[in-house]
This record gives structure tokens, sequence and C-alpha cells, in this order.
């Protein structure tokens, strides 16, 4: 974004790999040119991947702190070793070249600078009691990232002599949430090597984020899916829907909140059936109901809904931790008397063209909105997730670890719909912006979702037909 506003951002072709001596390395905030702590041995400098890039820029962009962050917090009972912890920690760290770089905006290029494997932060260790764990979390989930210095920091919290968890801040310049899951599930592989002192057999990955980058950057764009955004986001307007009108005054400090609803047994019975009535997915279903949602709240019939697309999919890039997701617009089109079947179709059919077109960078994206002249540089202020099943409890030598949820940190949409099925149960988060939004607002919202998912799926069962027209006067 920054490319078009005034910071000296080339966009021309930047740097391969490069050895670079440690008084060439002078890493300060990014894009400040301030001084830093350089390195004692030679790192390697490459370009950043084009989502490292996309994040970067929107953090420049934004006011405030970086709302790109993500959190892991393992709760870890037992006979908890800490030195294993903090080694298993060194392992990941070491092994993957995102979590020891550096990213730095660098004679008008943007860089990942690579640290040596020895260049790993050092954990940090608190104590508090049970009853403070969920704030202390809060408060460790939302501190800032200096990009410039590392993109990730973990620490071990102590709650009781017999629990502790494990929180590991994210960048998310370096980490998707498919990253984060893949360094959970190495952390319980290297903790267990270590308490039982034996070396773990396990090959490098395949890909790092450098390497990949220069692919990425030297593989040509792909026309036909430039011209496919170039023609799907033509004629956009100020009355176009991307979220909700505020409800709170200007002038909050930015901070995000959470609504947490369940989906009752029925429900998500009724969800099953018509996924296979339509021979669709939950995402599908989720992101039309938004689509109703942004349609009741504001009447408007031309809405966009985002949600996350990976990039994986091949073995070279399954197990990197990296950012491998980019926010994709669906745009729908609300038509008078419209069954909610049809807007399902509708969906389905933009998911599949988003998936086939998703080789495009949110560059692209500002120089599309800007030539709609439609005054919104954000397409992606509403948002689907639909989060994987995982693994409820993981058995280590003489302890278990258990997934927990952290609380929001800062937003990263206006709003964020996630559903995931958690001990079998099957739940659903608002993540919202709450100096846009009041908590009130929120829990109307998560409400009218829920109302709006439950009557729609009532017409594909035949119990009524609310067409579109209709949503609005009924919530």
């Amino acid at each position: 974004m920054r490319a078009d506003f005034g910071t000296g951002f080339r966009r021309g072709r930047p740097p391969g790999v490069l050895p670079r001596p440690a008084s060439e390395t002078r890493p300060g905030r990014a894009g400040d040119g301030s001084p830093g702590q350089a390195p004692t041995t030679p790192s390697w400098t490459y370009p950043m991947t084009l989502e490292q890039e996309s994040i970067w820029l929107d953090d420049q962009h934004g006011d405030g702190p970086s709302h790109h962050l993500e959190s892991l917090a393992l709760e870890l009972r037992g006979h908890v070793d800490r030195q294993a912890a903090a080694s298993a920690v060194a392992r990941i760290v070491a092994r993957h070249e995102a979590l020891r770089s550096r990213f730095v905006l660098d004679g008008g290029h943007l860089l990942q600078v690579v640290l040596p494997p020895r260049n790993v932060p050092e954990m940090a260790h608190h104590t508090c009691s049970p009853e403070q764990a969920e704030a202390k979390l809060h408060e460790l989930a939302r501190r800032p990232i200096d990009l410039a210095a590392s993109p990730m920091r973990a620490a071990l919290l102590e709650t009781s002599p017999e629990a502790m968890i494990l929180c590991v801040q994210f960048h998310r310049i370096v980490a998707d949430d498919r990253a984060v899951r893949t360094f959970a599930r190495e952390f319980a592989e290297h903790y267990r090597a270590c308490v039982e002192h034996r070396p773990l057999r396990s090959a490098p990955p395949p890909m790092q984020p450098g390497p990949y980058a220069i692919r990425q950057r030297s593989t040509p764009r792909d026309p036909a899916a430039l011209t496919y955004w170039l023609d799907n986001l033509r004629g956009l307007s100020p009355g176009t829907a991307t979220t909700i009108p505020p409800t709170v005054e200007p002038g909050t400090p930015p901070r995000c909140d959470r609504v947490t609803f369940t989906l009752d047994p029925a429900l998500v019975e009724s969800l099953r059936a018509a996924c296979g009535r339509l021979n669709t997915t939950p995402l599908v279903l989720f992101a039309a109901t938004t689509a109703l949602l942004l349609h009741a709240t504001g009447g408007a019939r031309d809405v966009i809904v985002g949600t996350p697309i990976s990039h994986r999919g091949s073995a070279d890039r399954d197990q990197m931790i990296a950012p491998l997701t980019r926010l994709l617009p669906l745009r729908l089109r609300l038509a008078p008397g419209q069954s909610y079947a049809d807007l399902v179709r509708q969906t389905k059919r933009k998911v599949h063209e988003a998936l086939v077109h998703r080789n495009v960078t949110q560059h692209d994206f500002v120089r599309f909105v800007l030539r709609s002249r439609s005054g919104a540089l954000r397409l992606c202020r509403t948002l689907i997730v639909v989060d994987e099943p995982e693994q409820s409890r993981i058995d280590l030598p003489g302890a278990t670890a258990r997934r927990l949820r952290v609380g929001p940190g800062p937003s990263w949409a206006d709003l964020c719909f996630t559903f995931v099925v958690d001990g079998g149960e099957h739940l659903g988060f608002l993540d919202y912006a709450a100096h846009l939004f009041s908590a009130t607002t929120a829990r109307h919202l998560a409400e009218t979702f829920r109302t709006l998912l439950t009557s729609s799926l009532g017409e594909l069962r035949g119990a009524g037909r609310p067409p579109v027209d209709q949503t609005r006067a009924g919530t």
C-alpha cells in the first residue's frame, strides 16, 4: 500500500539471496531507519514473500499497534520439564528460518534477514494464580512485536506446581493458522525427544520462506487472475457493504473484544444436511449467511465477505512456517426475492473462483479499488473463518498438553466470525473492533447471525421461504 503513499518503497525486482556481514546488517524498527543490535555472524538476506510484503505494508498503513498478531497457548499439566520446554522451542526456531528473521526496509527494498540458528529469543518466565491466568494470557497476546528485532516471543506462565502455560506470540508475517499448528505439533515432538534424551530424527523443512520468495517472484504473474479480480471488483461504490455502520463514537483507542456463542446440535445437524443437499461446505453456508447479515443491517444488495484462502497444498509448503494465507473478497449480489439456496450457489461459485484466481497480492487489490474510486481501501472488513478440528489433548512424558483459546488480540478486521469444533462442541466466536462497535451490538450481531442461519436452513427444508427482501424486516 505504501508504494502509492510516498514511503520510498520500490516495487522493482528485489535482490536475491546474499550473505551480509555483521557490519552491514543494521536492523532497526522497520522503515524508520533507527539503529539496532547487529548479529555477531553473517546473516542471509532475501526479499520478502508477496504475503509478507502485504502484511508489512498493511502494518505501515495502519494506525496504532499491529493487528497482525497470532498466539499459541498450550496448557501443560503434570510433571513439566521447564528446560525441555525451552529446548523444544529453541529447536523449532533453529529449524525454521522465519522464526529467526528480521524484516526491514533497506535501500528501498523489503527484506527478510535470516539470522544464524543460535539466534534464539530467550524464553521469559512468569508466575500467577490460576484465576489470573486468562488476564495474563490476554496481556501477553496483545504485546507489540518489533519486526526488526524478532517476529516471535515465547513465555512460560506457571500457575501452580503442576500446571504451566506455554504462550508463543507470532507476528503474522511469519505464521498463519496452519503454521501455528505446525509449531504446536513440532513442540510436542521436540519436547518428548528432550525429556527422553534422544535425538529427533526428522527431515529438515523442504522449503524455507527465503528461497520460496525468490521462486515466487521469479514466477510470471497469472494474467487471468488479474483480469478476473479487476472485472469482479468493477463498479464498487460507497454503497458496497463491507461492514456495518459503527455504533461507538469516534476517537476510542483501537482494541478488540470477543463474543462466544454455540451452535446447538439441531442446528449443526441442519447444517450437515444442507451441505449434503447442496454439495457444499460449512464455509460457503456461513459466508452466504454473513451476506444476509450485512444486508439485514444496512439494506445493501452489493456486499463483500472476506475469507482466508491458503496457498499450501504442495509437499514443499505444507510444513513451512510462513504466512501462506491471503484474505480474498467474495463479492455477492442479493437480488429481490432471491432464495437462500440461490445465494448459496452464488457463494459456492465465488469461493471456487477465488481459489482458482488466488495468485494476487494486497497491492493488486489496492490498485483495483483505487481504479473503482469507491473510496474504501480495505475490502475484507467482515471475515468468515472455519478452523480445522484439532486434537484436544496431547500426551507428553509425565504430562499432558491442551491448546487454550486465547482471547482476541488486536483486531485484524471490523468483524470476524470463526467457527470451530472444540471437544465435540460447535463454537462460534465473533471477534469485533470494540472501538467501532459496542458489546451490545456485537452480541446482537452474533444472535442475528444464528437466527438467520437457522431460518435459512429451515427454508432449505421447506419450512418457510424467507426471500432476501424479508430478511431485513425479520431482524
